[in-house]
């Protein structure tokens, strides 16, 4: 170092006193201890607190499982949460749904045994339907000159 910036380091911070076995512009000796006796004593009290609350839940936990086995028949008597049920595999249940629904448009089947009123396939009510001779619009339009208003969703007519 030169000479003038010697000079300006020493009037920044002053001279070094002497007998300093270190530097005097270092960081307080006693102010390290002290950090680092606050920050152990600070570790000890959270261990403290976390190890409590893990006997605290031990002890509760021991305690539900000795009145479980005083009281066994008990256990069956927990309360179900309020309706409605939440689905518990709704994949398999829409799965099964459209199962059952596919094989009802599929298949034969009384509807009223009684009454005489029976389910048939849907490809075979249409080729009924067609073989009647039934028309498929009202007044036996034929859907090309017909015209559907907007907000009838096709339940009325207007010709064009």
């Amino acid at each position: 170092m030169t000479q003038d910036r010697v000079e300006d380091y020493a009037a920044e911070y002053g001279p070094t006193p002497p007998g300093a076995r270190h530097e005097h512009t270092d960081i307080d000796v006693r102010a390290g201890y002290q950090f680092g006796l606050w920050l152990v004593v600070s570790m000890l009290i959270s261990a403290g607190v976390v190890y409590g609350s893990f006997r605290f839940f031990e002890g509760q936990a021991q305690m539900a499982d000795s009145r479980a086995q005083k009281y066994p028949l008990a256990i069956d008597q927990l309360r179900e949460p309020p309706l409605p049920h939440l689905q518990k595999q709704p994949f398999k249940d829409l799965y099964l749904l459209r199962q059952g629904e596919s094989e009802r448009l599929t298949s034969y089947g009384w509807i009223d045994k009684d009454g005489g009123v029976m389910r048939i396939p849907i490809d075979r009510a249409m080729d009924v339907m067609l073989q009647k001779g039934i028309a498929s619009r009202p007044d036996g339009g034929d859907g090309v000159t017909a015209e559907t208003q907007d907000s009838s969703s096709g339940r009325t007519r207007a010709p064009r």
